[in-house]
């Protein structure tokens, strides 16, 4: 299994947080959990909480320089820069792990029903769902 580091903005330390940014950091939340109970070694650093971390890694300091933190969050595998700005899908992150096929075909079903929902919501007027 590879190494993953995800490299995060402040969040919701103001308080306040925006509901799509909420949903990423619980969706968040779930599958570090998850990927961590199979084995995989992942790491989460906060920008407010863990700035040495930033330091710390030449890829995110590099990132940082160029691009801000408004680039956040930064996604790291074994080293190397592969995401930034957005969280990735489950898929992508089960992809970097090295997870079996069979994990990725669960990660792939589970994103393919989320989709669904989402424009499920979108079609029916609702606002708030997906």
């Amino acid at each position: 299994m590879r190494k993953i580091e995800i490299y995060e903005p402040a969040g919701c330390a103001s308080g306040f947080c925006d509901p799509a940014i909420e949903k990423d950091l619980l969706r968040m939340e779930h599958l570090v959990q998850d990927l961590r109970e199979r084995g995989v070694s992942i790491s989460r650093y906060n920008i407010i909480d863990d700035g040495p971390a930033f330091l710390a890694n030449e890829a995110v300091k590099t990132a940082l320089v160029e691009d801000g933190v408004e680039a956040l969050p930064f996604i790291v595998v074994e080293g190397k820069l592969e995401s930034k700005g957005e969280y990735p899908t489950d898929l992508e992150f089960a992809k970097w792990a090295g997870l079996p096929w069979s994990d990725l075909a669960n990660y792939a079903n589970i994103e393919k029903r989320a989709n669904a929902l989402a424009v499920e919501g979108t079609e029916s007027g609702c606002g708030k769902c997906g």
